[in-house]
Parts: C-alpha cells; structure tokens; sequence
C-alpha cells in the first residue's frame, strides 16, 4: 500500500501518464503522415485522438509541474527578499494556487459533465474526455497546494546548534 501511495505522491503516476499521452500525440500524427504520403488517405478519428491526448498534455499536469516546483514564478525577484518575506510569499502563492485550483476542478467537473453526449469532431470520442484533464490536472494542484500550506504552517523551525 505504501508503493502505491508513493506511486502518486512522488509524481511517478503522472510521468508514466505523460509519457503515455506524448506517445499517444505522437504515433497517430506520423501514421497520418504516411497513410497522407504513401496512401493518400487521412484518417479525422487519429487526428482527435492525437488532439485530446495534446489536450491532456496541457491541462493534466498542472499538479506535477507545481510539485516539481516548474511553474512560472518570479525567482530573480523572489530571491532578493529576506528569508521571512519570501516565507510569507510563498505561503500566499500556495493559497493562491488552491483557491485557482479549485475554481478550475469545479470548472473541469462541470465542463465534463455537460459534454458526455457531445462527441470530438468526425469521432464517438466524448468530448468530457478532454475537458476530464481539466479536473484532473487541477485536482492534483488542489491536493499538492493543500499540502504545501499544511506543511508550511506546521513546519518545525530548525533549531539553530549553539557554539
């Protein structure tokens, strides 16, 4: 059970998903190269599936990248601060991000929700599939950036060695 839980925690799920979903772009565009090239044939469902997995690129790992710390931030700025202003800068950023997280995951839930009978274009693909990276995504920001503040306010100070 603790593999599993690490398995999320430490982002190893959504690297395995992302290499998937950079495959899943990948291999139907160089088919639709050659079927266009060699048969003079172009296939619509390939490309919405190559669109929807791009579209999952985008969204899907907003969560990872602020784990990984890889999100835009002002560092050159935020490094000129003294350690307890940058202490209360990044608390807000973190609050920041749970409040826009959580407005995106309802977002994304309602967005899916309402397009399980719509379809990508040319496909029986659900268009809640795509938007399904929205919630994704934003939910795994949610649950990192909950963290994050959790453990920023309870962190215990590292006590300084007397000389």
């Amino acid at each position: 059970m603790k593999k599993l839980i690490s398995f999320f925690r430490d982002g190893r799920f959504e690297e395995l998903l992302g290499c998937l979903m950079i495959l899943t772009v990948i291999v139907p565009v160089i088919i639709n190269i050659v079927n266009r090239s060699v048969f003079g044939f172009y296939s619509i469902n390939l490309e919405a599936v190559a669109l929807l997995a791009y579209v999952w690129i985008g969204y899907a790992f907003f969560g990872y990248l602020y784990k990984k710390d890889a999100h835009v931030d002002m560092k050159f700025l935020v490094n000129m601060m003294s350690p307890s202003v940058r202490a209360v800068f990044d608390l807000l950023r973190d609050l920041l991000i749970l409040v826009f997280s959580v407005y995106m995951v309802y977002w994304g839930v309602k967005l899916c929700a309402s397009n399980l009978t719509r379809y990508a274009t040319g496909t029986k693909i659900p268009l809640a599939f795509g938007y399904a990276s929205i919630a994704f995504g934003f939910f795994t920001g949610t649950v990192r950036s909950f963290c994050a503040i959790i453990t920023r306010m309870f962190k215990k100070k590292k006590e300084v060695p007397e000389r």
